[in-house]
């Protein structure tokens, strides 16, 4: 092949073929361009065979500055400009490291059979933006692809946790309009987590049918985020109608099928979406390039119902939710950890919680992998701060910034020499307890709990008092009112109750819910009530401030599983018969799933005496105090069930140094649906109280 080296020279020379000649020449380069790209292809694949054996990280930075040096010198001795030369090698470099990066994540998830058909869950349908997302994504075997079309977020994630696909997409956040709070929300209540990442370039155009005039236009159909992204564009349409729907794709949709889904036939409709969308859809584009902001980006996180491992050769992203706690500077202390560390924090957003006014759940992204030695022990003294903290998921980044050269670099290339990555060796890590997360090794600090401004733990003595069962709303507002004026500070009352006997009241489910809920709100009460399904665990969540499990189901461990899943305060009562240690590893269930807020309840146990419902183990809670930070309260109560033996042995659960006791009282015991024999009367409780403060008079 001639090397001009001179350009410009050759456009004076003859032209020495034919047109179809010079075509048939251009055919054959590109088909050994192609043949040399899958060759180069090969070789990156053998690359990351190659660094699987040693220490070597996916990405050399220093050889991608020396390999681009000498190309660039290279190019320009053939009369090709730098930046020609760059950007091609930009991609070529970009499509190596993806295959690494596809080899390693197959390597570590072995059980992601890539042959299988995938069923994949997203926001509108064929045409939308979520659509184009996921395909760029799901590249790897694209005939294998499946996708859902959902008309909302909740049903994109619904369908994934039901096993009705395998993977959804969802947008996250966007350049210019930001965080998308409906996904946050849902990604903080669902199971499913977070697996891998797409950005997508989002190209809003004007899109209607063909010969459409922009000044016959009536109303423009959008999504609610596209509309946020066009707003500029959108307020010049002053005489222009703004539809809202469910996607794009549904927009273009309605669009397309205007002449019979619209009432009004001389209304002239056009919608926002993609140029894409709108040749799936057989319309025109009106205008391009609407959005606010030329550089329009939207990162969709993918998220699965299975957990996915990332390889610690690749660069990672690592998301994770928290709540601290209320005092000052509490989100800052947990801040300096990732500065301490030095591990970069990508993303910080915050949303408020529900049920707890001016109160905010933070959603963060850092570079780093969780099987990181340095990121594990972060998240680990995040745990001693925290009240919540949640890993949503760790995955490879998915695009890394392209590699730059100085103009020093651009005129002198160095050794080629590829440098072996130092590791650092840490030492084996001593024996840990099966329940770590609960121990006082982790955290030599008492936790203490707040909800609605009460305390539970440190110095505090807490009461947490109220009926065995919501009966009625009367029954639990008197009781709430009584509680209330003698110093009791949680409100108490089975919803649902576990009965030995099926014949027994087993309460008033949800409707009681609804009663205590307002006697809580009437008298400034924080409220606790059982749950004993799974499936019940989100609904009760949103309503109650603490929830129970009851001794029954201190070791139902999918049970433990929800309940660490949520943002709420967890009581979990000791077993009939089980050992502390058993008790402290069911709580680790619960704190192992992000939730921090776990205080226990010895309620007695069975033994071969029967002078009392159960042998109270007044023991347990100093041994309890040594082995755990938890708070430990006492259920005097179920503990001797009769009415007349709970006072003395709730003074001695506060003797031995209790954080608290939790009292059953009734109007009127004799009638009481259940456990009326334990149930002090209204009197009695009030004598308790001033006996446990003197200064309530």
């Amino acid at each position: 092949m001639t090397n001009h080296k001179n350009p410009d020279s050759a456009l004076n020379q003859p032209v020495p073929m034919e047109l179809s000649e010079i075509r048939d020449g251009i055919n054959q380069v590109d088909y050994e361009l192609i043949d040399l790209l899958r060759r180069r292809r090969e070789l990156s694949l053998n690359v990351a065979r190659n660094k699987e054996l040693t220490d070597n990280i996916l990405r050399d930075q220093n050889r991608e500055q020396e390999l681009l040096a000498k190309l660039i010198k290279l190019g320009k001795d053939s009369g090709l400009e730098a930046n020609y030369v760059m950007k091609l090698f930009h991609a070529i470099i970009d499509d190596s490291l993806t295959i690494q990066r596809d080899y390693f994540q197959n390597k570590i998830n072995p059980e992601v059979d890539l042959n299988k058909q995938r069923k994949i869950s997203i926001l509108g349908g064929n045409g939308s933006y979520s659509f184009f997302a996921a395909q760029q994504f799901f590249t790897s075997k694209p005939e294998k692809n499946i996708f859902l079309g959902c008309d909302n977020f909740e049903e994109v994630i619904r369908t994934v946790e039901d096993g009705e696909a395998e993977y959804a997409v969802l947008p996250i956040e966007n350049t210019t309009s930001g965080g998308i709070n409906e996904v946050y929300d849902l990604l903080l209540n669902t199971s499913l987590s977070i697996v891998g990442e797409e950005k997508f370039q989002v190209q809003h155009c004007l899109i209607g049918k063909a010969g459409t005039k922009l000044e016959e236009i009536t109303s423009i159909l959008t999504h609610p985020e596209a509309k946020r992204q066009c707003s500029h564009y959108i307020a010049h349409k002053l005489n222009t109608k703004i539809d809202l729907q469910e996607s794009t794709a549904h927009a273009a949709d309605m669009v397309s099928n205007s002449q019979t889904t619209v009432s009004d036939k001389n209304s002239c409709m056009a919608a926002i979406a993609s140029e894409e969308t709108a040749k799936l859809f057989g319309l025109e584009v009106l205008e391009k390039n609407i959005a606010n902001q030329k550089e329009n980006w939207t990162r969709f996180v993918i998220a699965s119902a299975k957990p996915g491992k990332a390889s610690l050769k690749l660069p990672c992203k690592t998301s994770l939710v928290l709540s601290t706690g209320q005092k000052p500077g509490s989100l800052a202390e947990a801040l300096l950890l990732f500065r301490d560390q030095e591990i970069t924090l990508t993303k910080l957003e915050s949303r408020p919680i529900l049920g707890k006014p001016w109160e905010q759940m933070f959603y963060l992204d850092l570079e780093g992998n969780i099987s990181d030695p340095r990121v594990k022990s972060t998240l680990e003294e995040l745990t001693r701060l925290c009240r919540f903290v949640k890993v949503m998921g760790c995955y490879p980044v998915k695009s890394l910034a392209p590699t730059r050269l100085t103009p020093n670099q651009l005129a002198h290339s160095q050794a080629n020499v590829d440098k072996p990555l130092v590791t650092q060796h840490t030492s084996k890590p001593s024996a840990r307890k099966s329940y770590h997360l609960a121990s006082r090794e982790h955290n030599p600090h008492d936790t203490i709990i707040e909800v609605k401004g009460v305390k539970l733990g440190g110095d505090q003595f807490t009461v947490i008092s109220g009926p065995c069962s919501v009966e009625s709303f009367d029954q639990i507002m008197a009781c709430a009112k009584h509680a209330s004026e003698h110093g009791s500070t949680i409100l108490r009352g089975g919803c649902f109750k576990p009965r030995t006997s099926p014949y027994s009241f087993q309460g008033l489910e949800y409707e009681g819910l609804d009663y205590i809920v307002q006697a809580g709100e009437t008298y400034g009460m924080p409220i606790i009530t059982e749950v004993m399904n799974t499936k019940d665990v989100q609904r009760i969540a949103l309503q109650a401030d603490m929830l129970q499990i009851g001794a029954r189901n201190m070791q139902n461990f999918s049970l433990l599983k929800a309940v660490g899943k949520i943002n709420k305060p967890v009581m979990l009562k000791r077993g009939l018969m089980s050992s502390l240690d058993e008790l402290l590893n069911a709580a680790e269930y619960i704190l192992s799933q992000g939730n921090l807020q776990v205080f226990l309840c010895e309620r007695g146990i069975r033994t071969f005496e029967t002078a009392t419902r159960n042998t109270l183990d007044l023991s347990a809670i100093p041994i309890l105090k040594q082995k755990t930070h938890l708070p430990v309260i006492v259920d005097p109560s179920h503990a001797v069930g009769q009415r007349d033996l709970v006072i003395p042995m709730a003074k001695a659960a506060k003797a031995v140094g209790a954080h608290g006791i939790m009292i059953e009282f009734h109007p009127n015991p004799e009638k009481a649906l259940s456990d009326g024999p334990q149930a002090l009367r209204f009197e009695q409780f009030a004598q308790l109280m001033r006996d446990l403060y003197p200064s309530i008079s």
